[in-house]
């Protein structure tokens, strides 16, 4: 006796079409570092501390994408409603998934114009040809250096501002975290060339 398949779930052709669009989006990514640095570069008007403020506002985009959303949500009732309620309440629960997928997407992103850490000539050599600033090729691969410890604060932060959702001081601790630790980060590396 033979069985007959069933439909298809609506999900899965949703996270086919994710996947997909991930994996282009990744190959972009690689092609675009001559683009991103040449904009990068004409906006800055190829000034080093210009140019590293760019990138510290690249850097620094992933964790606030993280962070802001959960720390101006509404606060948590403090009464317990009836379970018919929490029943309502669940069905109405914010998500946060769009803002954490352009979270991610800006992380991704955010390292097309720096050189990778363990292996930075490459794209060093590209940064190069296209600024002819020495300044900018080591702004960058400072950043680079950076980059992953500045997006980890951030997440940080959105943990603590997820967990500690009840207490406005975490909170205002988690936004300041997020959007002051890359402004430190370019303070020290323009004062360092």
């Amino acid at each position: 006796m033979s069985r007959r398949p069933g439909p298809i779930s609506g999900d899965v052709p949703v996270a086919v079409g994710a996947a997909l669009l991930f994996v282009v989006y990744v190959w972009v990514l690689t092609r675009a570092t001559v683009p991103v640095v040449t904009t990068l570069a004409f906006a800055s008007d190829t000034r080093p501390k210009v140019y590293a403020g760019l990138l510290a506002l690249l850097v620094g985009l992933p964790g606030c994408l993280l962070t802001l959303p959960r720390a101006l949500a509404a606060d948590p009732p403090r009464v317990q409603p009836s379970v018919r309620e929490r029943r309502q309440m669940a069905a109405r629960r914010r998500s946060f998934l769009k803002t954490d997928v352009i979270g991610l997407a800006a992380l991704l992103f955010a390292q097309v114009p720096l050189p990778a850490p363990w292996g930075p000539a490459g794209k060093a050599a590209t940064i190069a040809n296209i600024t002819k600033s020495a300044e900018i090729v080591e702004l960058s691969a400072r950043f680079a250096n950076w980059s992953i410890g500045i997006f980890g604060i951030g997440v940080l932060a959105a943990v603590m501002v997820r967990v500690y959702s009840h207490a406005a001081a975490f909170r205002v601790l988690g936004i300041v975290l997020a959007f002051g630790v890359p402004v430190i980060a370019w303070f020290i590396l323009v004062r360092s060339i």
